[in-house]
């Protein structure tokens, strides 16, 4: 069994679910404080505090937007108003810059973060990412569902930025046609709240052993072959981030601690890589897509070219933001390692399938070797 492996058994069959804020998620930071402990790796527990779930933050806009709609029907540029703030806090929310999130409640979490220096003079800095929280399910992520994702949220994001325009050009031009896609539009966003309801109702929390126990085994892995051998001149840190699940806000918080440091410092992160085809990521986000860094992107084209049987390959992801999403929309130098299905998709992404039973140890091997060769090539890069 692998290093890796081993640790995702202790986090899912010992520790179990890790939702963000809960106590399962503090015990997984005391056991990645207990690794790297072992390690010898220098770390510190960073807090900070975080809501629960991403689900009531949309709720209150996606709501906004369904009031100022109805308002509109009798009041036109006040109901025009609302939905404008709705669509300005809905925007905020996917750039990282929470707006209706600072408003519900929040509960203390932590990140672990180590550092492990380099054998000579510090020329480099690395961050080795990866979130330790777990999701629960919805109807959204459901096997027969999952696929049209990215379709939905479309529809979505569509229906928040149209309805002022629909709202104002009902009231000056074509009222009955602006009407009509206006009250698709409503209908539309109500029928996102009520998934998002169900979801908080009647959704399960899951193991995350591919999302993202995984991606933490292989960093705990990397922590442990690098400490063994340190790079000559480049300090590499091993961040354990909580909270992904809710809106990325342990990276969010790590980012801001440590910006003046980490400003040129590159940023690789490790999410859902226990299943699927291995790719590392060139750009990602919901609305806009963010590249990733050049560099990230370079290097790893080349580990790939010099070692041919790693099977990883380039690939833009465009559905929910990872840790990676946060550090590039903030413009750091970032860039996620994941893995997807045939097509396209996280396997057992957010459901009760994300079990150890599921995972590709393969996987886990290859992902923990690419990273290793392509922090090693950074190292020996002017």
């Amino acid at each position: 069994m692998s290093k890796a492996m081993e640790h995702i058994r202790y986090l899912v069959d010992t520790i179990g679910y890790r939702p963000p804020t809960s106590e399962g998620e503090r015990w997984a930071s005391k056991y990645i404080q207990g690794v790297l402990e072992k390690l010898g790796v220098e770390h510190q527990v960073e807090t900070f505090s975080s809501f629960r779930t991403f689900s009531y933050p949309y709720m209150i806009i996606f709501a906004t937007s369904v009031l100022g709609s109805l308002i509109a029907g009798c009041y036109g540029f006040l109901g025009f108003f609302v939905t404008v703030f709705a669509a300005v806090a809905f925007y905020l929310e996917n750039t990282c810059r929470g707006f209706v999130s600072r408003w519900v409640p929040h509960d203390p979490s932590q990140n672990v973060v180590g550092r492990i220096p380099a054998k000579g003079e510090t020329r480099r800095r690395v961050v080795l990412s990866a979130h330790y929280d777990t999701s629960r399910s919805g109807l959204s992520f459901h096997p027969r569902f999952v696929k049209g994702f990215r379709k939905s949220w479309i529809l979505t994001m569509l229906s928040v930025f149209c309805l002022p325009v629909f709202i104002l050009m009902g009231g000056l031009f074509w009222a009955g046609l602006f009407g009509l896609l206006r009250g698709l539009a409503t209908l539309w966003l109500f029928f996102g709240i009520l998934l998002l309801l169900h979801r908080e109702v009647y959704g399960k929390n899951v193991c995350g052993a591919s999302d993202n126990a995984s991606g933490t085994g292989v960093l705990l892995a990397l922590a442990e072959s690098v400490s063994k051998t340190p790079l000559e001149n480049t300090e590499v840190w091993i961040v354990a981030t909580g909270c992904e699940e809710a809106g990325l806000v342990g990276m969010i918080a790590f980012l801001d601690r440590h910006e003046l440091e980490l400003r040129d410092a590159l940023i690789v992160n490790l999410d859902n890589l226990g299943s699927g085809s291995l790719k590392y990521i060139t750009g990602e986000g919901m609305i806009k897509v963010y590249p990733s860094d050049p560099e990230l992107l370079m290097l790893s084209a080349e580990v790939c070219r010099e070692n041919t049987d790693l099977p990883l390959a380039p690939h833009e992801y465009r559905t929910l933001p990872t840790d990676a999403h946060a550090a590039l929309v903030k413009g750091f130098r970032a860039m996620s390692v994941m893995a997807f299905d045939e097509e396209g998709v996280l396997p057992n992404w957010h459901w009760e399938t994300d079990v150890v039973e599921n995972l590709e140890e393969k996987n886990l091997i290859e992902a923990e070797r690419f990273v290793g060769l392509l922090v090693k090539k950074i190292d020996v890069e002017k």
